[in-house]
């Protein structure tokens, strides 16, 4: 019954299903507009780093992963294509370093991207203090993004009915914003709906509490 509104929250990158919060369209701004050649996009995880890079990609983009040994960056260095790192919280500090002198030739432009906690480490170090790079946040959604991104999806398959005010709240509790855990959350839900709605349990029929509760300690987000 719910298999179409199961699939519409699938933790998958998919360029449409953009949502266009205000982070991420501050974020994008900055990204494209930005003349240094070395830029920081950070964030927690979850909060749609990768969902950028995939969504900004095109041919003058090579796109690497922070898995990533210094021969292999070598070899795809191009001084006319801007060079993605994603999860760049995993390159070598050696390599960071390196990929910094090569930002400051003016010969190659970078973009690494990484978590918050970890940029927040790599970023305090004395060499990129006195740099000039951008730091580009992605931030968690409002509450009010959640629910006209949820509404969206749900109208679409008739089930906005399934939701009140006081559900979405404590969604949102549960999720801070996190645009990833927003998704899977909704997405437990409802497989948690059509298991009711298989097994005719009567009293699951619509979103409830103890759904809510269920769907939180599925994610790990309730100690239960």
């Amino acid at each position: 019954m719910y298999e179409k509104v199961i699939a519409d929250f699938e933790d998958i990158i998919n360029k449409n299903d953009c949502f266009n919060s205000f982070s991420f369209r501050d974020a994008l701004s900055k990204v494209t507009n930005s003349k240094n050649n070395l830029k920081f996009l950070i964030g927690v995880p979850g909060s749609g780093k990768t969902f950028l890079i995939d969504y900004i990609k095109d041919d003058n983009y090579i796109v690497l992963n922070g898995v990533l040994t210094k021969e292999q960056l070598d070899s795809n260095l191009n001084k006319n294509k801007l060079i993605v790192i994603d999860e760049a919280q995993l390159l070598e500090k050696e390599l960071i370093e390196y990929i910094r002198i090569l930002a400051d030739t003016k010969e190659y432009n970078f973009i690494l991207s990484m978590h918050l906690d970890e940029a927040k480490n790599i970023l305090t170090k004395e060499h990129f203090k006195s740099r000039s790079i951008d730091i580009i946040e992605l931030n968690p959604i409002s509450k009010e993004e959640m629910i006209q991104y949820i509404n969206v999806k749900l109208l679409k398959n008739n089930a906005n009915h399934l939701f009140s005010k006081k559900e979405f709240n404590t969604i949102y509790n549960y999720t801070k914003g996190n645009f990833r855990y927003i998704k899977k959350f909704v997405k437990t839900l409802f497989e948690l709906l059509e298991f009711a709605y298989n097994n005719r349990l009567d009293k699951y029929k619509k979103i409830n509490s103890c759904l809510i509760t269920m769907s939180a300690i599925k994610l790990g987000l309730e100690n239960g």
